[in-house]
């Protein structure tokens, strides 16, 4: 058996029973993970891994970007599609300069959407029936 093997099962099981708040959550974790590692990497000046784990990254906010529905959300999955090519976007250009600046911002974002989510599944747990109980505005500056 090669290690490793039962962490990988369940990360895979995890995936295949998470609610699509919990998905949102994995991939938002999964792309400031790689962000970091490749922030660390630059940092190392180990360009290809940098240049991998951002191409991990950027896969992710494209999978965020397309499986948005932004007519479902009217103005909130619009503003959040808008954010979502600015981060992809951002993420290339880090890529091509290995500008670990650009990197740290899209972290910045991301973490902060990520946030979001989380208090949007702990309202929805503490009061599944509430509207009022889910958080009307993100901020996204500071």
């Amino acid at each position: 058996m090669a290690t490793g093997t039962p962490y990988k099962a369940y990360e895979k099981a995890n995936v295949h029973t998470a609610d699509q708040r919990q998905m949102i959550l994995m991939l938002y974790d999964g792309s400031i993970r790689f962000m970091r590692k490749a922030v660390n990497k630059i940092e190392e000046i180990d360009i290809e891994s940098a240049h991998n784990y951002l191409i991990r990254a950027r896969n992710i906010i494209s999978e965020l970007l397309a499986t948005l529905k932004p007519e479902k959300a009217g103005e909130m999955g619009a503003n959040l599609r808008q954010l979502y090519i600015y981060m992809f976007n951002r993420l290339v250009q880090a890529n091509l300069a290995k500008d670990k600046e650009g990197v740290e911002e899209v972290i910045k974002l991301m973490s902060t959407l990520r946030e979001g989510w989380a208090g949007v599944k702990q309202a929805r747990k503490q009061n599944p029936e509430s509207e009022e109980a889910l958080p009307k505005r993100v901020n996204l500056e500071g």
